[in-house]
């Protein structure tokens, strides 16, 4: 019998290497971008020159007036060497990650049969320039000692305005990014919507997750739900303390894994509203039970297949996250399950986090937050997103409906996935993996919702 499992998706997995530095109240330090597109060294190149195996990367496309193309740095150069310390193709992106903005550095190559030294400046990352009506501000906050980036968008006429905190999925994403003319494929997640509330007389910040782009900290991999929820906290503290916030008026948009930070940080420090999309709301188990069942019949699996996978995956997933087994435990004791142990849990992670993360996530009472939070709530979900349910948005809805009646709704938005491309079923959505046009129709929504609860407040004020 076959068995299968497709991993949940809430966000795109991009794994990045860190870089450890001291926390202090100095500005956060820019990152470098090195403009080069290389390859591994050829065998046959390694070999001509002596190389040992894995040393050096080779150069395929240098960019003008950036990090490599200051040093001198051509297409074809074999670069064996960084800042004195041999370079291996398989720890680039971390060596990378340790330049920093305006410094020196020297670079080892070979250029034909020529070793060289070359020296270059390190050139940042290109800022956003915002527009005639938004200015970007990269600043950062302290959590738990590490410095974390925050990009921050502020209306450029002076005034009050309603602020706007985006939390992102549970994926090491950079957002990083120009906002104006992102596109909202897998570079520019959710840069549309970003965009939308930038434009729109809203101060807007985002936060980088520790170990990605100029944020401290890290690896993304080995944080636990515990620290890493608490940089949100330490974002929405920022936000409201900026004079140009209306305090009155800041809202909260989490997006997937983003939907349980929320209502979290909320409870602790009050906001306006919470609107989520591609959320869970249900204890955790429950959410991986559903996933194990309905993600393999959208990919066009049988029923018996699926009614197995969830038999095993449900002993599987109560051992290692209610029972707190390790994988390698679970393969002694329960040979039977170790196929899927093993495809569920590579490297002794679920979907590239810690099995902290989850275990922590599993333990938090989502309802109490929700019941706490005391804000206006819309919960949304896609008709195509077939990573998570109507059952959870409409169960937040009636949390807080019932603490504070006619205060949260839920639906579900068409042609939207959890990545809000356009795709009008949840089988073309899968198919497509993480690739479409996007939707704006939720960002409408949610401007929208937002422009009514504020009116609300007003009428209530007056």
């Amino acid at each position: 019998m076959r068995t299968r499992f497709i991993p949940i998706l809430l966000g795109v997995l991009f794994l990045h290497s860190i870089s450890v530095a001291t926390a202090n109240d100095e500005p956060l330090p820019r990152r470098a971008v090195l403009g080069l597109a290389f390859s591994p060294v050829p065998p046959s190149y390694a070999k001509t020159h002596k190389l040992d195996e894995g040393v050096g990367i080779l150069a395929t496309d240098v960019v003008p007036e950036k990090t490599a193309a200051s040093a001198g740095i051509q297409k074809d150069d074999i670069i064996i060497a960084l800042d004195g310390k041999p370079l291996l193709f398989k720890d680039t992106p971390s060596r990378v990650r340790e330049l920093i903005a305006g410094k020196q550095f020297t670079v080892s190559v070979i250029r034909k049969d020529e070793k060289l030294e070359l020296t270059g400046t390190v050139t940042e990352k290109t800022r956003d320039p915002g527009n005639a009506n938004y200015e970007v501000l990269y600043q950062h906050i302290t959590s738990n000692g590490q410095r974390m980036r925050t990009i921050i968008t502020r209306p450029r006429k002076a005034g009050k305005y309603p602020g706007f905190m985006f939390i992102q999925g549970f994926s090491p994403v950079s957002y990083d990014f120009t906002l104006e003319g992102s596109k909202g494929d897998v570079t520019t997640l959710n840069g549309p919507l970003l965009y939308e509330f930038a434009n729109s007389n809203f101060v807007t910040i985002r936060v980088e997750k520790p170990g990605v782009g100029d944020s401290e900290g890290g690896p993304f991999a080995d944080l636990d739900f515990t620290t890493e929820i608490d940089i949100y906290r330490q974002a929405l503290k920022q936000l409201k303390e900026m004079p140009e916030v209306d305090t009155n008026n800041v809202f909260i948009f989490g997006h997937s894994m983003g939907g349980a930070f929320g209502p979290i940080i909320a409870s602790e420090n009050p906001v306006r509203g919470i609107a989520v999309y591609g959320a869970a709301s249900r204890t955790w188990y429950e959410y991986l039970l559903d996933t194990l069942r309905y993600q393999g019949l959208v990919a066009g699996d049988n029923y018996e297949n699926t009614d197995e996978r969830v038999r095993l995956g449900s002993r599987a997933l109560a051992l290692v996250f209610l029972e707190n087994k390790s994988p390698e435990e679970v393969n002694k004791s329960h040979p039977e399950l170790k196929p899927l142990i093993d495809a569920l849990f590579p490297n002794g992670q679920f979907n590239g986090k810690s099995l902290e993360f989850w275990r922590q996530l599993g333990q938090e009472n989502m309802p109490s937050y929700w019941t706490q939070c005391n804000a206006h709530v819309l919960a949304v979900r896609g008709a195509s997103d077939f990573v998570t349910y109507d059952v959870d948005h409409k169960l937040i809805a009636d949390i807080v409906n019932r603490e504070k009646p006619d205060t949260a709704r839920s639906l579900t938005l068409p042609d939207s996935d959890h990545l809000f491309h356009k795709h009008a079923t949840e089988p073309d959505s899968m198919k497509a993996m993480q690739k479409g046009e996007y939707n704006l129709a939720f960002a409408t929504l949610m401007k929208a919702w937002i422009q009514e609860v504020m009116d609300k407040t007003s009428k209530k004020g007056s």
